[in-house]
Parts: C-alpha cells; sequence; structure tokens
C-alpha cells in the first residue's frame, strides 16, 4: 500500500462520517417535527371533545393517538350514558302537585304562622 490509497481511503471514511452526521440530524429534524405533529393532533382532538382527559391520549404516532382518542371517546359516552340512566332513575316524572290555596291576607298568614307555634310554657 503506498501513502496515496491510504490518505484516499480516510477521506473517503471521513466522508462517510460526514454522511453519517448529516443523516442522523435530519432523522433528529424528523423525529422532532412527528413528535411536534403528534402533539398538535392530540390537543386538536381534545379540543374537538373537551371531556376527555389529555392524559387519556397515548401514543407516539398519529395512528396510536387516533386509536386512544377512538377509546377515550367511547368511555366517555359510557360514563355520559350512565349517568343519564342513574339521574332518570333519581328524578320523579313530574313535581307533586300543589294544593289549591286562597289568597290570603297579610295578618291572616300570621295568625296562621302563630298558630303553628308549640305552645310556650
Amino acid at each position: 500500500m503506498d501513502d496515496n490509497e491510504t490518505g484516499d481511503g480516510e477521506l473517503t471514511f471521513e466522508a462517510l462520517q460526514g454522511q453519517l452526521a448529516a443523516r442522523e440530524a435530519e432523522l433528529a429534524a424528523s423525529h422532532e417535527a412527528s413528535w411536534t405533529a403528534v402533539e398538535r393532533l392530540k390537543a386538536a382532538l381534545v379540543a374537538t371533545n373537551p371531556a376527555i382527559d389529555p392524559a387519556l391520549l397515548t401514543g407516539q404516532t398519529a395512528d396510536e393517538v387516533e386509536a386512544s382518542f377512538a377509546i377515550a371517546t367511547a368511555l366517555v359516552e359510557r360514563v355520559r350514558e350512565q349517568l343519564r340512566r342513574e339521574s332518570a332513575a333519581s328524578i320523579p316524572a313530574g313535581a307533586p302537585a300543589r294544593g289549591h290555596t286562597t289568597p290570603r291576607t297579610a295578618i291572616e298568614k300570621i295568625r296562621e304562622g302563630l298558630a303553628r307555634q308549640a305552645p310556650r310554657s
């Protein structure tokens, strides 16, 4: 081997190292852009349905986030339906009927109130 071949080999190696570093930088930028896009997607999905807790949206890719959004949406709907059933069972169909009262004067109301009080000893 003469010195020229060794020198060319080193230049090629250095050139490959430079290309590798450039590709690694591109890959890192791509990962950063992907992460930013996923975070924006999460924010947009939460904005469309504020009842969903952002912690329920998981995943590192758009597909994973969309799948977790579908699960979270189904959970919210199940909870809402359960609350509807519980509230429908606890609230009577209508208010109780009120008795018909005739208009009374202020003096009559005071007398009635005093008559309801327990006798004082």
